[in-house]
């Protein structure tokens, strides 16, 4: 039984997110291996390895790289996190007598990794989803899931609500849905700071586009353009998605660049191999507002 999908893709984002593929463009894995041959215990250069390898969704390889990583500094908490983060990746394309014992080590490394620091967001971050949507007979757990989401939220107000609106969202619980989603309006209200992960990006820009407040509308954007910046084939959401969010936006401001954003949605939607058909729907209806 392989990992949930969300899961698989939440985790990519938080991977990638770190280094927008910045290693995988600037350099071969050749010239990489060649480094490292002269100098196995370079810390970066190991991490490039992992990212790259990663990158190509050569999960053995990265966690083979991430272990040694490992073995350098067996107490450093974002080395643990690397390695955990790309077992629970990986276990979405192994046979399914492969995947409890990756989970296991995956949650061992998490777990190891946030309490060897009460700071670390990202292995928190992987802990709640892991924990949130796997089945029990996998060593889900929504008890501790709540828990790294309240220690996330004493680190960070922002990503803990934001850690809660997922949990809640994943067990369609629509009135603490509509609590957090309040409360995350709030704060960013008084404070609008961008992401490093483009996950949370998004989720704040369709937060904000689907308020009937213009102010909220007008803040939309910026998210989702930063999404857009950063996108990388590992995130999640689909541009199409998000160029639909922006054209939403527009149409509620009374703004003319809702006819660029549809249309390039609708491109976008019809190039790609599997059809979201919900979305499919938004847009046809959508596109009929806008041009009346």
């Amino acid at each position: 039984m392989p990992i949930s999908k969300q899961i698989f893709y939440n985790l990519l984002i938080i991977f990638f997110g770190l280094t927008q593929f910045q290693f995988s463009q600037k350099n071969s894995i050749d010239t990489l291996i060649s480094i490292y041959k002269n100098d196995n215990k370079n810390p970066e250069n190991i991490i490039n390895i992992g990212e790259l390898y990663a990158s190509e969704k050569k999960w053995d390889l990265a966690i083979d790289f991430y272990e040694k990583l490992v073995a350098l500094d067996p107490e450093n908490a974002d080395y643990l996190y690397r390695l955990g983060g790309t077992q629970a990746a990986y276990s979405e394309v192994v046979s399914k007598f492969k995947v409890l014992p990756l989970i296991n080590n995956a949650k061992r490394n998490l777990i190891k990794s946030a309490s060897l620091d009460n700071q670390h967001i990202f292995s928190r971050w992987a802990l709640v989803q892991i924990l949130t949507e796997l089945p029990k007979l996998l060593g889900g757990n929504k008890d501790d899931a709540l828990k790294y989401c309240e220690e996330i939220l004493n680190i960070s107000k922002i990503h803990g609500l934001i850690s809660y609106y997922y949990f809640h969202s994943f067990l369609l619980d629509e009135k603490k849905i509509t609590e957090y989603e309040k409360r995350i309006i709030e704060l960013i209200k008084s404070d609008p700071a961008l992401f490093d992960f483009n996950y949370f990006n998004f989720i704040i820009g369709k937060i904000l586009a689907n308020q009937n407040d213009k102010i909220y509308n007008r803040l939309s954007p910026r998210y989702l353009q930063k999404y857009i910046t950063d996108y990388s084939s590992a995130d999640r959401f689909s541009l199409d998605e998000v160029y639909y969010l922006l054209a939403y936006s527009s149409y509620k401001l009374n703004d003319n660049n809702s006819k660029y954003f549809i249309k390039v949605s609708k491109e976008i939607l019809s190039k790609s191999n599997s059809k979201n058909h919900k979305l499919v729907e938004k847009i046809n209806e959508l596109e009929k507002l806008i041009i009346k």
